[in-house]
């Protein structure tokens, strides 16, 4: 058997791809949702090409059962899938599907969501909540060697700061001033910053007293989680899946321009039951800030609370469930066991 990928342009798609030796094609498709006039002008021309690109895969590779994570990279393989009569399957992440999910969700084989909501929003033929695949790696790793690996102090807190693979300017500027203004003697912070803002982060904390590892990808994220008693986080489902396997206490500051805001909805999950605060980027300042990592790594009843909600989110199997299932349509075998 033979898995291969099939990504958007994206330089980190395709580097993570390799890197993990697949196979992998590239398509030109791009999104339509919250792009300019001239933008949602050329769409249906990249719609068509990268039509014709897959179509040539299809041909050449003749894949048993197609697999969508519900991006709008999905959408070519899928639709192409269903037309042709190749078993597919979609595995949707947020609490709000996104557009490919909604329009394809009654017509491939499967959709299997991280929470109950989403199937709310879509007509599938089968919707099963098996929750968001994650890496084995994840739960890797102990707090001792995390620490060591960073170069920490094992006597003070340490706070974890990510806006997703890509950085987040919002957050990182926040937190550039949170730490230019103060000591924090008892606290020391890990910073993944993405690649576009690594530099001016850097350079802007050059000289602080702070203790903090600035990087603009981590690779080892098992390590960063394990490290962490407190995350600054987006409210991307993948990573919400990441925080949850390790039970980290977290503030989720949502993106404000995800499709129909399905991040605030993804935080608002985890904060009703009381896993996360929610800190909106409006929000977003030095005081409320400064105010939460005191007030939360003071509290270490609340940590330990929010921790243990945390990780009864967790559904460690679901990268195995939908693994099972993947194998079975590629066999003929339609009943979900």
């Amino acid at each position: 058997m033979e898995i291969i990928f099939v990504v958007t342009k994206k330089v980190q798609e395709r580097r993570t791809v390799l890197k993990e030796g697949f196979k992998c094609y590239t398509l030109p498709v791009r999104g339509f949702l919250g792009k300019s006039y001239l933008e949602r002008m050329v769409f249906p021309f990249f719609v068509t090409v990268s039509m014709i690109l897959f179509a040539i895969i299809l041909v050449k590779r003749r894949p048993r059962a197609i697999v969508g994570t519900g991006g709008y990279a999905s959408f070519v393989p899928l639709f192409l899938g269903i037309l042709f009569g190749i078993p597919t399957l979609i595995s949707e992440q947020d609490s709000y599907p996104g557009l490919s999910t909604r329009i394809l969700s009654r017509y491939v084989s499967e959709v299997h969501v991280a929470h109950g909501k989403a199937k709310l929003y879509m007509k599938a033929k089968k919707a099963i909540i098996t929750g968001n695949p994650i890496r084995n790696s994840i739960f890797e790793g102990t707090r001792e060697e995390a620490i060591e690996y960073f170069n920490l102090d094992k006597k003070k807190k340490t706070v974890f700061i990510v806006g997703g693979s890509h950085g987040a300017r919002s957050i990182n500027r926040v937190f550039v001033e949170v730490m230019k203004k103060n000591d924090f003697p008892t606290v020391q912070f890990i910073f993944q910053t993405g690649e576009d803002d690594f530099m001016w982060v850097t350079e802007s904390l050059k000289g602080v007293r702070v203790v903090v590892r600035i990087f603009p990808f981590i690779e080892q994220m098992n390590l960063a989680y394990a490290a962490a008693d407190l995350i600054f986080s987006r409210a991307g489902a993948l990573t919400l899946a990441e925080i949850t396997a390790r039970g980290v206490p977290s503030v989720l500051i949502p993106y404000p321009y995800a499709t129909a805001g399905h991040q605030e909805e993804n935080a608002r999950f985890f904060e009703k039951v009381g896993a996360s605060v929610v800190l909106l980027d409006s929000e977003l300042s030095y005081g409320s800030v400064e105010n939460l990592i005191y007030s939360l790594l003071m509290d270490e009843k609340r940590l330990s609370t929010m921790s243990k909600k945390a990780q009864l989110l967790c559904k460690k199997d679901a990268a195995k469930k939908i693994a099972v299932r993947v194998l079975s349509l590629s066999e003929g075998v339609e009943n979900v066991p």
